[in-house]
């Protein structure tokens, strides 16, 4: 009886093995959910986790839209500025190039990790020679 439980459980673990290699693999990447405008993929309004050197942890939500240049996103309250803040799209890299927001410089970068995470790490300038590094996670 041990001998024909063990051969039905081998069997079923064999044909589960099987069955999921035939299942087909999910290849939806940002590139193929962007509909042509490299922008959209980081499109839309997401949570944000982020640490400061500062300040520690905090949360909150920013929204990313399309800005007047066709290369360029607008961060909507990221850091808890009221001033948008301008990013150049490469890819699925983002730069922020130096700027003055609120009267702090303010640069960084990330990466759309998949099109619900982005990973972002900017500086932001405190006057002088003194920084608050942040480093983010954005989720849908």
């Amino acid at each position: 009886m041990k001998k024909i439980i063990l051969r039905v459980l081998a069997a079923t673990l064999i044909g589960m093995l099987f069955l999921n290699s035939c299942a087909k693999d999910d290849t939806t990447t940002p590139e193929s959910t962007s509909g042509g405008d490299p922008r959209a993929k980081f499109h839309g309004h997401w949570f944000i986790s982020e640490h400061s050197s500062i300040a520690g942890n905090s949360s909150y939500y920013v929204d990313i839209a399309d800005s007047s240049n066709t290369t360029n996103i607008l961060f909507a309250y990221l850091n808890g500025y009221h001033t948008k803040i301008r990013a150049t799209v490469s890819g699925n890299n983002l730069a922020i190039p130096l700027q003055m927001v609120e009267g702090n410089n303010v640069s960084g970068a990330g990466t759309l990790a998949n099109a619900n995470q982005i990973n972002l790490s900017y500086l932001v300038g405190l006057g002088g020679s003194s920084y608050d590094t942040i480093t983010a996670v954005l989720t849908k």
